[in-house]
């Protein structure tokens, strides 16, 4: 790796202009042509349909300060200032599944395999899933259980529970089961269970539910594929299965690591630069196929590391530069949308976007929310490039540093975003912006910018220490004080880069 630039005693002792050596990264920007449009609603978050279908006891301890509770709150006592962190980030899509989607049974004494019930959906959480809906005005996809294989069964959920609770225009689809290649593992289909079965099992839900006036309203999302289980042409299989019109969304889900069966995971690892664009180039594979059949492609379900993520890493401020720069890679290989789980587990787990703590007293249900390190990115990244436009970058750099850009239109003020994930790294980074060959934009000139820092004293410090324009996310789930520093150039720009930083530079609108 590629030693940082420094300036100081050394520089004096060997009478070398080491203070005026190569940038840390010079980075060209095309303002045309545009290129794939970032949809507004492309930062959301996955959420367990219920912790207590996770296997989580979340009877509340009499002598405990606070515990981990379900983010959306008690049933009867919502947690608002969630809602809250969920509208800081504009419009979104809010996925409801998880593992507990399969484990969790809306009318447990009538299941027809009782024994894979590990707790009863009861229409309080549903009731929560509603007023979360209505508080934030986002899009949700709501995840039935399928490993039932049973859907006369599963109507009473959508007809009883969904729709009773949910607003129907807030409803994007139905999903049918969670990450299925798994299900012959775990005993609940013969083993393998193919795309194909999968698939002629959806449908059958599908089909039942096109017979019933309420259900019928809800097209099929799926089918929720984990961590390339199963291949780009099963995934083509399964929406051809389905047939293409019944599916609102097709979904597939991608971690860096895992820390399944006590493995663990480097800060090291999450930051590989290698190890994103292979995943990228993955991932894309799975978007060619759901687009040749003109179907949205969204990463329903995404974080650092599987199984509950990795303490000191998940929770860090590398999860961070991760997290923009994996944001980033979604959107350009085709992704409608981006979901960030949050999952439950006993001694809590690391890579939740808001840590959501909660307390019983005489007077009810109090709770505790604390925007991580990964919230602060998926804040950066909505507030300033959702509903644009990415361009074209040439980024030129020994170090791990990336850099992205984007507009809302061909002579429009552009954005660029520089991500240092280098440890070692850090100084001077050129910009330079290069107006296309028309005539009317190319004689414009761009003036001075503006430039905010997402920083932390290291890639390993928390969210204690996380700053976006110098500023933190209080407890009722607000940001004031950000604040941006001026830049001075005309079409060229020298920011300089600190280690553990994210540079955001807003260069205005070009002027004649």
């Amino acid at each position: 790796m590629r030693k940082p630039a420094f300036c100081g005693l050394a520089a004096i002792a060997l009478l070398t202009p080491l203070c005026s050596q190569t940038p840390v990264a010079s980075v060209q920007v095309q303002t045309a042509p545009m290129a794939h449009r970032i949809p507004r609603d492309f930062v959301g978050m996955s959420l367990e349909v219920s912790p207590e279908g996770q296997g989580l006891d979340t009877t509340m301890n009499a002598h405990a300060e606070r515990q981990i509770v379900y983010a959306f709150g008690q049933p009867g006592a919502p947690n608002q200032v969630y809602f809250q962190f969920m509208r800081d980030l504009g419009p979104g899509i809010l996925r409801l599944g998880g593992n507990s989607q399969d484990n969790t049974c809306w009318d447990r004494a009538a299941a027809p395999r009782p024994e894979l019930c590990q707790a009863a959906l009861t229409p309080g959480i549903v009731q929560l899933w509603g007023a979360a809906a209505r508080a934030t005005h986002w899009k949700f996809t709501v995840g039935l259980n399928l490993k039932q294989n049973d859907p006369n069964w599963a109507l009473r959920e959508v007809d009883e529970g969904v729709a009773r609770y949910l607003p129907r225009k807030q409803v994007l689809g139905l999903e049918i089961g969670n990450e299925p290649e798994f299900f012959g593992r775990s005993g609940a289909r013969s083993n393998p269970y193919t795309a194909r079965q999968n698939g002629l099992d959806a449908l059958a839900y599908a089909r039942r539910f096109a017979h019933d006036p309420i259900a019928r309203r809800y097209r099929i999302v799926g089918p929720a594929a984990c961590c390339l289980g199963w291949n780009a042409p099963d995934l083509g299989v399964w929406i051809d299965t389905i047939g293409p019109n019944r599916v609102a969304l097709a979904t597939v889900h991608s971690y860096f690591g895992d820390v399944c069966g006590h493995h663990t995971f480097s800060l090291q690892q999450l930051l590989d630069p290698q190890r994103i664009d292979h995943l990228g180039q993955s991932e894309t594979v799975f978007a060619r196929e759901a687009h040749r059949r003109g179907v949205p492609i969204a990463l329903a379900e995404t974080n650092s590391v599987a199984c509950g993520g990795m303490p000191g890493v998940s929770d860090s401020f590398g999860s961070a530069v991760w997290g923009l720069d994996w944001m980033f890679t979604a959107a350009s290989h085709g992704y409608r949308s981006i979901n960030f789980h949050t999952s439950y587990r006993a001694g809590g787990s690391s890579y939740i976007p808001i840590q959501v703590y909660g307390r019983q007293n005489g007077k009810g249900w109090t709770y505790q929310n604390i925007a991580q390190p990964l919230f602060y990115a998926m804040y950066a990244f909505a507030r300033n490039a959702s509903g644009r436009t990415l361009l074209p970058v040439q980024l030129t750099t020994q170090a791990n540093v990336k850099a992205y850009a984007v507009s809302r239109c061909a002579g429009c003020g552009v954005t660029v975003f520089l991500i240092n994930k280098d440890a070692t790294a850090s100084g001077n980074v050129s910009i330079s912006l290069q107006a296309p060959q028309n005539a009317e934009i190319a004689a414009t000139k761009w003036g001075a910018a503006r430039q905010l820092l997402l920083r932390a004293p290291s890639l390993s410090a928390k969210a204690s220490e996380t700053r976006y324009g110098g500023a933190q996310f209080d407890a009722q789930g607000h940001i004031r004080g950000v604040k941006w520093q001026p830049l001075a150039g005309n079409g060229t720009y020298s920011v300089n880069l600190p280690n553990a930083a994210i540079v955001i530079v807003k260069v205005p609108a070009a002027k004649p």
